[in-house]
């Protein structure tokens, strides 16, 4: 009997982590070697992860990747949209400043900041992309987890777009069962504020 209270237990704080809507970090989880590749230009342009967001709406201040071992300069842009469950949907809820990342022989914590976008409960998916700004051909390695344990709340997803934005909300992208090493910077939104008092006009006075 001990050991049903433990799993339940368990099982609470699971359910307690995917319904919060604070910070995601897989990144602690992360052995510091492991990689996806190839990002880059100009096949496979788009990289990025699914996350949920729980009832009650989240604000997110920025989110971030592990890139690196680029073997030419790669420019791409941060972007956030809604997910359907198997494909970007509606329109750009964030799309960041043209980011440029050199040649390199290790790994980089690329953040974008997205000041205070507040999300509504709901799927979601945060990805970079070249698709806007094939500039030079290039490939670059992302830090993966070996599997989706670290946050069951999504999962590493890709797209071959090429230079075609279009194909973000029109395609099917490809999955896979694993996690990025990113991070999301994540607060519940507060609650709106209550309404004013209702404004009490007196009575007028009875004629004389």
């Amino acid at each position: 009997m001990p050991t049903v209270y433990r799993s339940t237990a368990l099982l609470l704080l699971i359910a307690g982590s995917l319904m919060s809507q604070g910070p995601i970090n897989t990144i602690p989880s992360w052995d510091g070697t492991r990689f996806v590749a190839s990002f880059g230009a100009p096949d496979t342009a788009t990289y990025g992860q699914t996350i949920t967001v729980a009832p009650g709406s989240a604000v997110v201040s920025s989110f971030a990747f592990e890139i690196g071992h680029c073997d030419a300069t790669v420019t791409f842009r941060g972007e956030v949209y809604a997910w359907d469950g198997a494909k970007a949907t509606g329109p750009s809820l964030f799309e960041s400043p043209i980011t440029t990342q050199t040649s390199s022989s290790s790994f980089q914590l690329v953040t974008f900041n997205t000041g205070a976008l507040t999300l509504a409960p709901g799927a979601y998916v945060i990805f970079a992309t070249t698709s806007r700004d094939q500039i030079t051909a290039s490939q670059c390695e992302w830090g993966s987890l070996l599997g989706a344990t670290a946050y069951p709340g999504g999962s590493h997803v890709f797209m071959n777009n090429g230079a075609d934005p279009s194909q973000w909300t029109t395609v099917v992208w490809g999955t896979e069962p694993f996690d990025l090493a990113f991070e999301v910077n994540m607060e519940p939104a507060p609650p709106p504020p209550p309404p004013p008092p209702p404004t009490i006009v007196p009575a007028a006075s009875p004629a004389p």
